[in-house]
């Protein structure tokens, strides 16, 4: 969940345009979010989140994040922001209570214009808040996952969840076998809600591990992204297990602890409006006494825990109906939602590189090459790299080449984390523009390309980009290119050997899949409140004024 915080020049003035509606927005529309769960066997949890923004005026600082039932621990050093030309903006992640987080760019920075992708993520305990589980169907146990990422004020142009299992794959295709194999099986809703697909991605060891990504296009305005699938519980080690008939005598019986179920309802509901009301078997009892009791005033009752519903945003996991005998595979969506033929013909010099499988450390060596011959740094070593950055040029005008400048530091020298980062902001951009497409296809759309556009002028960014491909092909030197091979020989020997390899294999790597983060708890709990103490005491003083008076006026708005 969120609110935009505005800057305010004055704050009557403000309160009296939001009176008059959404235009307090300021031009600022969330455009999608994209969710990453990394789940470990003892059901601890990574749980990422991409969130980007486009704004036309105002000033965009950051966003209330809420709504989750888990409890996270952030991981305050690798959350940030990219704009649309590359320059990356650290965040802050300030706790306003147990429910409530304010998500701001660091320093009071302020975007305005284009777009801007905020990435963060925390580590949970999903089998503690009761979103991983366990159940039996007949003498099979299996793991059940129910959750959701949380709802949003915005329309978003698509929403895509990635779930990475426990499970190692024999192979990284996935079919009906496999899937047979893992014991995978979905609700009904889950189907009929979204496209499904299964990415494959190694792990820590370099093994492929089922994963399965959830997309829907054209969501409305606090849409419930709730997933509920289930798994052979082989995969994990879980203590818990949810109960049909929840009988107080039941978990002495056997060795597992009662799973939470504060969603009484999804067991009856899965996927429906009343699955959402945070609700356990006893309060469910009340409420349906109540609602015989009164039922005069049925439909405001409703309304009113229909709109609470929507601002928890949980998913929460509930026993559901073990009894059920409808749950059905996805098989229909077993290959791809990828559309066969179909090409991403708007892709960039760079982007087109990228998916023909250039080595990455080779692009990379090449956007080195070119920010030099534009005369946006200065290269004083090639082996080790070092770099000198021109004073007073902060980005180029590729945004690819900003985000590797970017990554730049003072002394020379690369920092691999941001250089890492922005490699991943590349093939996320690519993921962004080939969802849909047949890769195969487009790959070969753009190695047909080569030729002709390989013989263009090379003192523009695609005249130079395409020459370099054109020479990569067609294996002979050319001294324009010496020391973009140069630069991306010193790349490679700075950075992991995964960044030597091509997007697809890149995009498979265990660079890709970081598994659950081991933060310490401890750590981010004192720093957060020494951290918090420290800076309250100026920030309250102003934001509180300033954003109190703005979000009176505004909350009506929706933001």
């Amino acid at each position: 969940m969120k609110k935009i915080r505005i800057r305010i020049f004055a704050a009557l003035a403000l309160a009296l345009a939001c009176a008059a509606g959404p235009a307090c927005a300021a031009g600022f529309k969330m455009e999608w979010v994209e969710t990453e769960v990394l789940l470990d066997r003892d059901g601890k949890a990574q749980v990422s989140y991409a969130v980007r923004w486009t704004g036309r005026g105002g000033q965009l600082h950051g966003f209330y994040f809420e709504g989750f039932q888990e409890a996270p621990v952030f991981d305050h050093k690798r959350a940030y922001a990219l704009d649309g030309e590359g320059n990356r903006y650290e965040l802050e992640i300030k706790k306003l209570n147990d429910k409530k987080y304010d998500i701001v760019l660091a320093g009071g920075r302020a975007f305005s214009t284009g777009e801007l992708t905020y990435f963060f993520r925390y580590a949970a305990d999903l089998q503690a808040s009761g979103n991983l589980t366990q159940t039996m169907s007949g003498d099979k146990r299996l793991a059940v996952f129910n959750w959701a990422p949380v709802q949003w004020d915005d329309r978003l142009g698509h929403e895509a969840l990635v779930v990475r299992f426990p499970a190692e794959l024999p192979s990284p295709a996935v079919d009906d076998k496999v899937l047979a194999g893992l014991g995978f099986l979905t609700e009904k809703f889950v189907n009929e809600k979204y496209s499904i697909d299964y990415p494959t991605v190694k792990n820590a060891a370099g093994k492929d591990v089922f994963s399965v990504r959830f997309f829907r296009k054209g969501l409305e305005s606090r849409y419930h992204f709730q997933v509920q699938v289930y798994l052979d519980a082989a995969a994990f080690d879980l203590k818990t297990m949810a109960y049909g008939g929840l009988t107080e005598s039941a978990p002495a019986r056997t060795k597992y602890l009662p799973a939470r179920e504060k969603y009484y309802l999804n067991r009856y509901f899965p996927g429906g409006m009343l699955a959402a009301l945070p609700v356990n078997k006893r309060e469910t009892i009340l409420l349906l006494l109540a609602l015989a009791a009164f039922f005069v005033v049925l439909p405001f009752f409703i309304m009113t825990i229909k709109h609470n519903a929507m601002l928890t945003a949980q998913a929460g996991i509930s026993a559901v109906n073990w009894e059920a005998n409808d749950w059905t595979p996805p098989k229909t969506q077993v290959s791809s939602f990828r559309v066969p033929g179909k090409i991403a013909k708007n892709l960039s010099p760079l982007e087109a590189g990228v998916v023909m499988g250039l080595p990455l450390a080779e692009m990379l060596g090449l956007m080195v090459a070119n920010m030099e011959r534009k005369g946006a740094i200065k290269v004083r070593s090639y082996s080790p790299l070092a770099i000198e950055r021109v004073p007073g040029i902060s980005s180029s005008n590729d945004p690819y080449e900003s985000a590797l400048l970017s990554a730049m530091k003072l002394d020379g020298t690369l920092d691999q984390a941001v250089a890492e980062s922005a490699v991943k902001t590349l093939t996320a951009g690519l993921e962004q523009k080939l969802w849909d497409c047949d890769l195969e296809a487009t790959k070969k759309y753009y190695r047909g390309q080569v030729d002709a556009r390989g013989q263009q002028d090379m003192g523009t960014d695609s005249g130079y980009y395409w020459g370099g491909y054109h020479r990569h092909y067609h294996n002979y030197n050319n001294q324009a290119y010496d020391n973009a091979v140069k630069a991306g020989d010193g790349l490679a020997a700075a950075l992991p050997k995964e960044m030597s390899a091509g997007f697809d294999s890149f995009r498979d790597s265990k660079m890709c899949y970081e598994g659950a983060f081991a933060s310490s708890a401890c750590h981010d709990a004192c720093h957060s409140a020494c951290h918090d103490a420290c800076h309250s005491a100026c920030h309250s003083a102003c934001h509180s004024a300033c954003h109190g008076a703005c979000h009176s006026a505004c909350v009506s708005s929706g933001h």
